[in-house]
C-alpha cells in the first residue's frame, strides 16, 4: 500500500473535515458568545457550510480526471475560509468564512478517492479509503487540543487551522506518484452517473440523507448542549476529543464490511449513532453519559461514512469516485436540513425533544438497506441490492 499517500490523505481529511468543517461546532459556544448568536442563526450558518460542501463536491466530480487540481482546491478553500473565520469582525463575515471553509471538504473526498484509486492496488483500496476517511476523527482530536492550547484566543486557533490545511495539502500532492492520467487504457474523462446509475444508488442515497439529518444534532449542537449542562468547559472539550478519538476507529469500516456484510455494517453503525445522539441529550451533565455518547457517536459516524464509500464503489464499480460524491452530497444536504430544523427546535437547557427527533430519523436511515428492490432492466440483478449482501 502507498502509505505515504494514505497518511497524508488522512491528514488532509483531518484538516478539511475535522478542523475546517466540523470545528465550527466545537468553537460554536465561543462564536455564540462573541457574536450574540442563537441556535437558529447558528444552525443556518452550519447549514450554509454543508450546502457549500455539496456545490464543491459536484464541481469536484466534474474535475474527476484532474484529482491534483481538486485536492489543491480543497486546500485553497479550506485555508482561506479558516483564515476568514480568524479575522471575522462580525457574524456576517463569520458566516461567509464558515461556508467557504466547509467547501474545502467537498473537494477533499472526491480528490482523494481518485488519487487512491490510481496509486493503491485494487485489493487494498477499500481499506485505504476507510483509513483516509477516519481522518475526520483525528482532526476532531486536534481541534480539541487546539482549543485548549489557545484558551480564549479562538482567532489564533483558526489561524493555526489555516496553516495546517496548507501543510496537509502540500503533503498529499507530494505523495501522489501517478501525477499524470492513468496508463491502463481508461478514457480520459470518466462519465458521470446518469439516471440509470442514480436509480441503482437510490437506497444508499435515501439512507445517506436520513443519516445526515440525524447526525446534525451532534455535529452542530453537541458541544453546545454539553457546555450548557455544566460550567466545566474542559469537560465538553474533552468529550469532543473523545468523539474524535473513537472516530478514528472508523478506519475499520472496510474490514467490518468484509467480515459481516454491507447491510449489517450500515444497520449497526446507524443504530449506534442514533443511540449515542439520544444518550447525549438524556444526560449531558453526567460525564459518564457524555463521554460514552461521544465515543459511540464518533466511532459509528465515521464508520458509517466509510460504509457509504464502500456502498458507492460496490454499486458503481466503474464510477466509484462519482458515486461517493453523490452519496456524500446527499449526506451533507441531510445535515444542512437537520441543522436548520433542529436549530429552530432546540432549547440547549432541554435538548431531549430535538435530539430525540434526530435519533428517530437515524433509525429510519436503516430501512433503505433492508428494502429489496426489483431487478433492473436487463440480465443482471440490481447492483445496489446485491452489494448489500457482500
Amino acid at each position: 500500500m502507498q502509505w505515504k499517500l494514505v497518511f497524508s490523505g488522512l491528514a488532509l481529511i483531518a484538516a478539511t473535515y475535522g478542523l475546517a468543517r466540523f470545528g465550527y461546532g466545537l468553537f460554536l459556544p465561543r462564536f455564540a458568545e462573541d457574536f450574540e448568536m442563537g441556535p437558529g442563526l447558528s444552525g443556518m450558518i452550519q447549514a450554509g457550510s454543508f450546502l457549500s460542501y455539496c456545490v464543491t463536491a459536484l464541481l469536484a466530480a466534474r474535475l474527476g480526471t484532474r484529482p491534483r487540481v481538486v485536492v489543491l482546491l480543497a486546500g485553497i478553500t479550506a485555508a482561506l475560509g479558516s483564515a476568514g473565520v480568524a479575522a471575522a469582525p462580525n457574524a456576517g463575515v463569520l458566516a461567509g468564512a464558515v461556508v467557504l471553509a466547509g467547501a474545502g471538504a467537498g473537494f477533499a473526498t472526491p480528490g482523494l478517492v481518485s488519487l487512491i484509486e490510481s496509486n493503491v492496488a485494487a485489493r487494498r483500496q477499500e481499506n485505504a479509503q476507510a483509513i483516509v476517511n477516519s481522518g475526520t476523527g483525528a482532526g476532531l482530536v486536534a481541534a480539541g487540543v487546539l482549543l485548549i492550547l489557545v484558551a480564549g484566543q479562538w482567532r489564533l486557533g483558526w489561524a493555526v487551522i489555516a496553516a495546517v490545511v496548507i501543510l496537509a495539502t502540500a503533503a498529499t500532492l507530494a505523495s501522489d506518484r501517478k501525477r499524470a492520467l492513468p496508463e491502463r487504457g481508461e478514457s480520459a474523462a470518466p462519465r458521470m452517473p446518469g439516471l440509470r446509475e442514480l436509480a441503482l444508488l437510490r437506497r444508499p442515497l435515501i439512507a445517506a440523507g436520513l443519516a445526515g439529518a440525524s447526525s446534525a444534532a451532534v455535529w452542530t449542537f453537541g458541544r453546545t448542549v454539553l457546555a450548557s449542562g455544566t460550567e466545566d468547559e474542559l469537560y465538553s472539550i474533552a468529550a469532543w476529543m473523545v468523539l474524535g478519538g473513537f472516530g478514528m476507529l472508523g478506519a475499520a469500516a472496510g474490514s467490518i464490511v468484509q467480515a459481516w456484510s454491507l447491510r449489517t455494517a450500515w444497520t449497526t453503525t446507524a443504530l449506534l449513532m442514533s443511540g449515542a445522539t439520544l444518550l447525549l441529550a438524556a444526560g449531558p451533565a453526567v460525564p459518564a453519559a457524555g463521554y460514552a455518547s461521544a465515543a459511540v457517536f464518533g466511532a459509528s459516524y465515521i464508520a458509517l461514512s466509510g460504509v457509504l464509500i464502500v456502498w458507492a464503489v460496490r454499486t458503481l464499480p466503474e464510477q466509484g469516485a462519482a458515486g461517493t460524491v453523490f452519496l456524500f452530497i446527499v449526506l451533507a444536504v441531510g445535515q444542512a436540513a437537520g441543522s436548520v430544523g433542529l436549530g429552530a427546535l432546540l432549547q440547549p437547557q432541554a435538548p431531549l425533544p430535538a435530539f430525540g427527533l434526530a435519533a428517530a430519523v437515524g433509525v429510519l436511515a436503516v430501512l433503505p438497506a433492508w428494502i429489496r428492490g426489483k431487478a433492473s432492466p436487463g440480465s443482471h440483478r440490481e447492483a445496489s441490492y446485491g452489494s448489500l449482501q457482500r
